[in-house]
């Protein structure tokens, strides 16, 4: 599969724009161009950014080039997650690899959102083959598919991993919500994720709670991710997860995601949280670990968000393993609590491909 397989123009018809950056930007830079109120279309963002209509996201990729698997970092983020470090990467770490980069993508001046109060409402990432520590490999990024939702507006973020010969060895795409706006019925979401990606193809436009996983506002509320909290009745427990309060410093070191609503209480109420909420792709990683997938094959990491993992804190998990497709799944959930039901936080699956 090749890069230019996936070409094609944004809805809006306009050709599609490459930037190549010289490195991977950093987190901070990231949140300091967020907060900076000069990246809000010259103050004009307002209503158009409260997903009130009219909006069109930039025809505009950025990509890194010979960027490398770190050796440290895929080791820590293995320890981190429970397991042991081995040659092949992670797909959790090709997500923090490329999340950066998309993140600088969607804190532009001309992007019509505000990159802090974007909600992580889905993640699938597609790996057509196993990945080295070491491999030198290519990160593009772009935005696509902005549509109705009875909460705002979804979107996608779709980060492309490519190797040296430009082929392309996964594809990781994050569907964000903007809340605010008239309500639709247009997208009841929790729906599957994006089709062009589940049947293998590279994602469109030329071409993630806060996020819970990513550095971008907060996961999504049962309601908004269109699951009533009376329909879920919780499996037998298989384990329960104890998370410290210093949950989110620890995945922020790893991962470099240091957004404040995720590192400690003092930082999180400063953006409006009680408390501090775990990244949404530590839970979805962790979970991957704990099913123990066989990196050497490709494979399909879905993943749901449905509420936040207040820190310190704990939530019950189920495994449930299918051999005869090939799929592993985890519900993570908060039992329940006085006259609270239980509350679904994740559901992850992860399907091995090509068996």
């Amino acid at each position: 599969m090749r890069a230019g397989q996936g070409a094609a123009a944004h809805a809006e018809n306009a050709p599609e724009q490459v930037k190549d950056l010289s490195d991977v930007p950093s987190f901070p830079a990231i949140y300091a161009a967020a907060l900076d109120p000069r990246s809000r279309l010259g103050g004009k963002r307002g209503k158009r950014g409260a997903g009130g209509g009219g909006e069109s996201l930039p025809s505009i990729a950025y990509r890194v080039r010979k960027v490398r698997i770190d050796a440290e970092r895929a080791r820590d983020f293995d320890h981190l997650m429970g397991g042991p470090a081995t040659d092949l990467v992670h797909p959790g770490v090709l997500h923090v690899l490329a999340f950066p980069v998309s993140l600088a993508l969607m804190a532009r001046r001309d992007f019509p959102f505000p990159l802090l109060g974007l909600v992580h409402l889905r993640n699938q990432v597609l790996q057509h083959r196993p990945v080295k520590v070491g491999d030198l490999v290519d990160v593009e990024c772009r935005v696509r598919d902005l549509r109705p939702h009875r909460k705002g507006r979804t979107f996608e973020a779709v980060s492309t991993i490519l190797g040296e010969d430009g082929e392309i060895i996964a594809t990781d795409v994050s569907t964000y919500l903007v809340k605010g706006g008239e309500p639709s019925a247009a997208e009841p979401s929790g729906t599957a994720p994006s089709s062009a990606a589940s049947a293998g193809a590279v994602p469109s436009s030329v071409a993630s709670s806060a996020e819970s996983a990513g550095a971008t506002g907060a996961n999504a509320s049962t309601s908004v991710g269109g699951r009533s909290r009376r329909d879920f009745e919780p499996p037998q427990p298989t384990g329960r997860w104890v998370l410290g309060a210093d949950t989110g410093r620890r995945y922020g070191a790893v991962s470099g995601d240091v957004n404040p609503i995720h590192l400690s209480a003092v930082t999180a109420k400063a953006f409006g949280f009680p408390s501090a909420i775990a990244h949404g792709m530590y839970t979805a990683s962790r979970a991957f670990t704990e099913a123990r997938v066989d990196l050497s094959k490709p494979l399909r990491w879905d993943v749901t968000f449905d509420a936040p993992v207040t820190l310190p804190g704990s939530v019950l998990v189920a495994f449930e393993d299918d051999p005869s497709v090939g799929t592993a799944r985890c519900v993570g959930w908060k039992p329940a609590r006085g006259e609270k039901g239980p509350r679904r936080c994740f559901e992850v699956e992860v399907t091995t491909l090509g068996r």
